[in-house]
């Protein structure tokens, strides 16, 4: 063998043994390593979870083996939040914090006397640790003192006056947490749990109250650390806010919700979510005239920002769904209809002089529609209000149709969406099913849609300030 192919493989060898004495961790250090020790847990399977908004996301599964620890770990670091170790069968287990160590011991005795949780020093898990037994034990206390409430052995404000002591020990433990520990992730959770204190120099006027309690709801929740959307508290500080502190106005909302994404800052991981979690809130609302927020997302975001998850083909959905819903929004004159009607004349909804007019899209097949017309019929019919009907069939069975208007006597402006000199009234109204009623005022402005018959009179009504 020559000299220099000796080197080579003398080199090799004493690279080799060098690596082959090293720790394994040295050679290839997991980015993160996380262990449970469980006693009296036996499941076969767990499961590594963690919550994301309002869902719980899984993460990984690992076999367990009687002589081990469950060890989750991985190349990459795990995003920071709130974690949950469960079982198998989904049944969680314990909660813990991921933040900036990720190689941590945790251990749980899950016995007959109730679950002993111990973080090994890490001082994350420590403090949530704390603060979950320190809940546990106090709301273990206050639910013996309300069922001695409940059956009269101390009174109703004595109990009230336990809660409220019990409820200012809990906070003054995250108080004091956060002040000890300014730096930790869960310092900043602790915050964010905290309820907005109104001034007591506000406390005699309500709507200063109220309007001091929006300005400052969001004081204690960093909108721009996505840590936050890894905790069960984000979302229900988000579903809060817009149920019991925006009025369900949609201006209103529009001005929330631009506030809320505004508070993310440069954070695009939380601008996306909030930006996707709002989409979904409000692409089919339950409350009438919503739909205006959706417009405003499709407008504002989706049409000039680069959103996760948001193709070209996604955008062009979600601006063509805005454009079908920014003509047929609450305010806008409604979109003209010439259509067949039962003598063959092309009638517009134009033509009809009324205080009000109601434009209802039926098929005289359609059980709910009949139902629909019997009660539009009644409030026609009484000539209490002054309405004009301009019904549109849209079932393309002509002589079905002439019929059910002459056997019930529908002395109202009768027109088949099937014939039409204007495009198509499914996508000119966004009908996607029948009995759909519009009600549009004396200018021809929508002022309720997807209403029931036995809504328009409230509507007019409310209008007239009744």
């Amino acid at each position: 063998m020559e000299k220099g192919s000796k080197i080579v493989l003398y080199l090799i060898f004493v690279i080799t043994v060098a690596f082959g004495l090293l720790p394994a961790e040295m050679i290839a250090q997991n980015a993160y390593q996380i262990r449970f020790d469980l006693k009296n847990q036996k499941d076969s399977v767990y499961i590594l979870a963690r919550y994301y908004g309002d869902k719980v996301q899984l993460v990984d599964s690992v076999q367990y083996y009687p002589t081990q620890k469950v060890i989750f770990e991985g190349q990459e670091k795990l995003p920071g939040g709130i974690y949950i170790l469960a079982t198998g069968k989904k049944v969680k287990l314990l909660e813990f914090v991921v933040a900036d160590n990720q190689h941590f011991t945790l251990s749980a005795d899950f016995s007959d006397q109730g679950n002993q949780l111990n973080a090994n020093g890490e001082k994350e898990n420590t403090i949530f640790f704390e603060n979950l037994m320190l809940s546990n034990k106090a709301y273990a206390f206050l639910e013996e003192k309300r069922k001695l409430a409940d059956a009269g052995m101390i009174t109703q404000n004595a109990y009230k006056q336990l809660a409220d002591s019990v409820s200012k020990v809990l906070n003054a433990f995250k108080l004091e947490a956060a002040s000890d520990e300014p730096g930790l992730f869960i310092t900043k959770l602790f915050r964010s749990m905290e309820e907005t204190v109104i001034p007591p120099e506000f406390e005699a006027n309500q709507e200063k109250m109220y309007l001091y309690y929006k300005q400052h709801y969001w004081d204690n929740v960093d909108l721009t650390d996505e840590r936050m959307l890894r905790t069960p508290v984000f979302s229900k500080k988000i579903e809060a806010y817009f149920k019991n502190v925006i009025p369900p106005i949609p201006d209103s909302v529009i001005t929330g919700i631009d506030s809320v994404i505004g508070k993310a800052g440069s954070n695009k991981v939380m601008r996306d979510y909030l930006i996707w979690y709002f989409t979904g809130e409000y692409q089919n609302p339950s409350i009438m005239g919503m739909d205006k927020v959706f417009v405003h997302l499709a407008d504002t975001y989706f049409a000039h920002e680069s959103i996760s998850n948001a193709t070209e083909s996604v955008k062009k959905k979600i601006t063509e769904r805005a454009d079908v819903l920014r003509s047929l929004l609450i305010g806008k004159t409604a979109p003209d209809l010439w259509l067949m009607d039962t003598a063959g004349v092309y009638r517009s909804f134009r033509e009809i002089n009324a205080g009000y007019l109601v434009l209802f899209f039926w098929d005289h097949d359609c059980n709910v529609c009949k139902q629909e017309l019997d009660e539009l019929n009644k409030l026609f019919s009484s000539k209490k209000y002054p309405i004009e009907v301009y019904a549109i069939g849209t079932n393309s069975k002509l002589d079905g149709w002439k019929d059910y208007i002459i056997r019930h006597k529908l002395g109202w402006h009768n027109v088949t969406g099937t014939r039409s000199l204007t495009p198509d009234f499914h996508d000119v109204y966004d009908i996607y099913g029948t009995p759909v009623i519009y009600l549009l005022d004396k200018q021809k402005t929508i002022i309720a849609k997807r209403i029931k018959a036995e809504q328009i009179s409230l509507v007019i009504d409310n209008q007239r300030g009744k």
